[in-house]
Protein backbone atom coordinates (compact mmCIF):
# COMPACT_ATOMS: atom_id res chain seq x y z
CA UNK A 1 0.00 0.00 0.00
CA UNK A 2 1.57 3.25 -0.51
CA UNK A 3 2.09 5.98 2.15
CA UNK A 4 -0.45 8.37 3.23
CA UNK A 5 -0.51 11.42 2.56
CA UNK A 6 -2.17 14.25 5.06
CA UNK A 7 -2.87 16.34 2.02
CA UNK A 8 -4.87 13.54 0.18
CA UNK A 9 -6.63 12.56 3.70
CA UNK A 10 -7.69 16.22 3.78
CA UNK A 11 -9.72 16.20 0.32
CA UNK A 12 -11.91 14.10 1.79
CA UNK A 13 -12.23 15.04 5.91
CA UNK A 14 -12.93 18.51 6.96
CA UNK A 15 -9.28 18.74 9.32
CA UNK A 16 -7.29 15.72 10.52
CA UNK A 17 -9.42 14.99 13.68
CA UNK A 18 -12.54 14.25 11.72
CA UNK A 19 -10.33 12.37 9.27
CA UNK A 20 -9.19 10.16 12.40
CA UNK A 21 -12.59 9.89 13.61
CA UNK A 22 -13.82 8.67 10.15
CA UNK A 23 -10.85 6.66 10.15
CA UNK A 24 -11.73 4.39 13.44
CA UNK A 25 -15.13 4.16 12.41
CA UNK A 26 -14.58 2.76 8.80
CA UNK A 27 -11.71 0.30 10.59
CA UNK A 28 -14.25 -0.67 13.04
CA UNK A 29 -16.74 -1.97 10.44
CA UNK A 30 -14.27 -3.35 8.51
CA UNK A 31 -12.71 -5.43 11.07
CA UNK A 32 -16.60 -6.62 12.04
CA UNK A 33 -16.62 -7.32 8.38
CA UNK A 34 -15.43 -11.17 7.39
CA UNK A 35 -11.99 -11.26 5.40
CA UNK A 36 -13.63 -12.40 2.53
CA UNK A 37 -15.98 -9.68 1.89
CA UNK A 38 -13.80 -6.80 2.35
CA UNK A 39 -12.09 -4.63 -0.28
CA UNK A 40 -8.50 -6.34 0.53
CA UNK A 41 -8.33 -9.24 3.19
CA UNK A 42 -4.73 -8.88 2.84
CA UNK A 43 -4.54 -5.32 4.47
CA UNK A 44 -4.89 -4.31 7.88
CA UNK A 45 -8.08 -2.51 9.10
CA UNK A 46 -6.84 1.06 9.36
CA UNK A 47 -5.10 1.21 6.71
CA UNK A 48 -7.23 -0.20 4.34
CA UNK A 49 -10.18 2.58 5.99
CA UNK A 50 -7.29 5.59 5.44
CA UNK A 51 -7.22 4.24 1.70
CA UNK A 52 -10.84 4.24 1.18
CA UNK A 53 -11.28 7.32 2.64
CA UNK A 54 -8.28 8.71 0.79
CA UNK A 55 -9.79 7.34 -2.82
CA UNK A 56 -13.12 9.13 -1.99
CA UNK A 57 -14.97 5.78 -1.62
CA UNK A 58 -16.39 6.85 2.38
CA UNK A 59 -19.23 8.87 2.27
CA UNK A 60 -20.68 10.85 5.50
CA UNK A 61 -22.46 13.11 7.05
CA UNK A 62 -22.45 15.72 10.13
CA UNK A 63 -25.52 16.17 11.95
CA UNK A 64 -25.06 19.07 14.19
CA UNK A 65 -27.23 18.61 17.36
CA UNK A 66 -29.82 21.16 18.31
CA UNK A 67 -27.60 22.55 20.86
CA UNK A 68 -24.47 23.11 18.17
CA UNK A 69 -27.34 24.73 15.74
CA UNK A 70 -28.11 27.39 19.20
CA UNK A 71 -24.64 28.02 20.10
CA UNK A 72 -24.14 28.43 16.23
CA UNK A 73 -26.81 31.40 16.11
CA UNK A 74 -25.56 33.06 19.72
CA UNK A 75 -22.06 33.55 17.93
CA UNK A 76 -23.96 35.32 15.76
Amino acid sequence: MDPLKKDDLLKYAKNEFLGAVLAAKVARRLHAMDPDQRPDAEAKCTSLALKLITDGAVEYEIIETEEEAAEDLDDE
